[in-house]
């Protein structure tokens, strides 16, 4: 078995936000121990989690990095009008307009800022048309989705999309049908029907097309950012700090104290992420793990 010495705290070189070091991923160790210098009694602690979310820190993705992408398109006739004389073909009758456009992340805990705004006026008769936001290669694996927003002025954004919007994967189809039972029906002239399709098909495009015009939800993008988990695990002292357990080596975790050092070694391990939190101007940690 192969052993793992790692620093994993220190507050010599800087502080890590809030005193708390990194989630250190040790689902891979088979015992460890945790040496801690300088430690702060009452205070310095360590938390466990098994919260496979747990390494976003609680802090939020960040807003899109850059303003939404516009741009428009011709309505194409084909519509079939429910309006006599029926059937007719029809176009857009929408007017024009100048529409100013923010765009959100949304991750599995909620919504990020908006971006920075952009504008577009589109000619009556078109449709505004918003490319997803692309996110940063940090904030990718925890974007679910995304919202739009669109204002007839700047700064007046309200809520578009339905949360969390995800584009449909739609293809038309021509000719004949499969129906259910068996058999297939023909389709007639101006007549087509749509397929749900699944992952085999990439999304080429797969932006927001605000063709039903502007909706006045009154639903603003999030003053703040609220993309972000708890971040936080489970104290393994209940919060009092390390240096209040009393050291005994029948308890199932081990604490030994020496002057202002402190070793904390389980006998067994049920987590997956550990991390030491509250250290004070020289605290330093060390994790030594054995892998399996």
């Amino acid at each position: 078995m192969q052993v793992q010495t790692l620093q994993i705290y220190s507050t010599i070189t800087g502080s890590p936000p809030n005193n708390d070091g990194p989630w250190i991923d040790i689902s891979n160790l088979v015992n460890l121990s945790v040496q801690i210098n300088s430690y702060v009694a009452g205070s310095t602690d360590i938390e466990v989690s098994n919260d496979p979310n747990v390494m976003i820190d609680g802090a939020g993705i960040g807003a899109p990095s850059a303003a939404s992408v516009l741009s428009q398109f011709l309505s194409m006739p084909g519509n079939l009008s429910t309006q006599p004389p029926n059937p007719a073909l029809i176009t857009s009758q929408l007017p024009a307009t100048t529409f100013y456009v923010k765009t959100t992340f949304i991750t599995k805990w909620g919504e990020t800022s908006a971006s920075a705004e952009s504008s577009l006026a589109v000619t009556a008769g078109n449709y505004l048309y918003v490319a997803a936001p692309v996110p940063t290669v940090a904030q990718a694996p925890f974007v679910t989705g995304y919202n739009v927003y669109v204002g007839l002025s700047s700064g007046a954004e309200v809520l578009q999309t339905a949360p969390p919007y995800s584009p449909q994967r739609l293809i038309d189809g021509i000719g004949s049908v499969n129906v259910l039972g068996g058999g297939t029906v023909n389709l007639g002239a101006n007549q087509s029907t749509r397929f749900a399709i699944t992952g085999a098909l990439p999304i080429l495009q797969p932006g927001f097309a605000m063709v039903n015009g502007f909706q006045q939800t009154q639903w603003v993008p999030p003053s703040a950012d609220q993309s972000g988990g708890t971040g936080s695990g489970i104290s393994v002292s209940n919060g009092a700090g390390l240096s209040t357990l009393t050291p005994d080596e029948n308890m199932a975790v081990a604490v030994f104290i020496s002057g202002g050092n402190l070793m904390w070694s389980p006998s067994n391990m049920t987590w997956r992420y550990l991390r030491v939190t509250h250290g004070g101007a020289n605290t330093t940690a060390w994790l030594e793990g054995q892998r399996g």
